[in-house]
């Protein structure tokens, strides 16, 4: 990929995102553990590693929410894009906000433009402004090396993408230049996959691996509503030292599994669903937060099965 002097305006965006190097560098410290996984994904495609970078470009590293047909994740991927990547959408799992899945399948997906253009700035665009945009403006081959950023009829935010992701790899490369310095990252910090047994509840997971409930969900945000799906995926992100913990936890049965969900029929009352399912009445109070003793036809109780 081009480096930092190849076109001017890669400077000024790099000048910009380090006007504050502090600033730049406390940021740059809370990301480098996803940055780093991300290009552990990168290396195993063949993907040059500044593409670990372009969720910078596209959302900050922030896991945005899926809203109806707009882009979520911090890849920002849209519906129709996360079907043909094989990252299903469900009621309670949206797999754009998977951190354990998307990365090798971005690479994949960028590996395959990568064939197609044998120009990585191609494949930039053709990430932002969409492949059959690119193909119709550019079959296929490399553009011409001059002027840096292909010369397409492309929008501004295209040709922007394509520059911060110079101007943020050209300061990873050349950090003195920008008076920053770039953190370490202790093996206790770097993110690894742990593998369940069985659906559990996200506050379960931080519980057994000791670690703060609002960062398990940040790096499992997948799990729309802490909790997965009965019929999978079934794996959470940690950073190593807690991941370790965990697995722990799992061989020596301390984990719960996940409850399963009952829906309200008419007629029914606590006593009779808590008796259904062999549960006590306290347990579902707690585990629903309900205060009273009224139900309503439709709603839906979580059951403890490790009662």
């Amino acid at each position: 990929m081009p480096g930092c002097d190849a076109d001017p305006q890669i400077l000024v965006w790099a000048h910009r995102f380090t006007r504050h190097p502090h600033r730049f560098e406390r940021y740059l410290k809370s990301v480098t553990p996803t940055i780093a996984y991300i290009d552990q994904a990168a290396s195993k495609a063949g993907v040059p590693a500044e593409f670990s970078l372009l969720p910078w470009v596209e959302s900050r590293y922030r896991a945005y929410p899926p809203r109806g047909g707009r882009p979520a994740g911090m890849w920002q991927i849209m519906p129709i894009t996360a079907r043909a990547m094989g990252l299903p959408i469900k009621r309670d799992y949206d797999g754009r906000l998977d951190r354990t899945r998307t990365p090798a399948a971005v690479m994949k997906l960028l590996y395959g433009y990568g064939q197609r253009w044998q120009d990585w700035r191609l494949v930039d665009m053709a990430y932002n402004a969409g492949e059959y945009r690119i193909r119709r403006l550019h079959s296929a081959g490399p553009a011409p090396a001059e002027p840096v950023i292909p010369d397409l009829a492309v929008t501004r935010t295209t040709r922007e993408h394509l520059t911060k992701l110079l101007a943020i790899a050209c300061v990873i490369r050349e950090p003195q230049r920008f008076h920053v310095q770039l953190p370490d990252l202790p093996a206790a910090q770097q993110l690894r996959v742990v593998m369940l047994t069985g659906p559990t509840l996200l506050k379960d997971v931080a519980h057994a691996s000791g670690t703060p409930l609002k960062r398990v969900r940040a790096l499992n945000a997948a799990y729309l509503h802490g909790r997965m799906p009965i019929n999978g995926p079934w794996r959470v992100l940690l950073p190593a030292t807690a991941a370790q913990r965990l697995r722990h936890a799992v061989a020596d049965g301390r984990v719960p599994r996940q409850p399963t969900t009952y829906t309200v029929m008419a007629g029914d009352s606590l006593w009779k669903i808590a008796h259904r399912h062999g549960v006590s009445i306290h347990r579902l109070r707690e585990l629903n937060h309900l205060h009273g003793g009224i139900l309503r036809p439709g709603q839906v109780l979580m059951i403890d099965r490790t009662n």
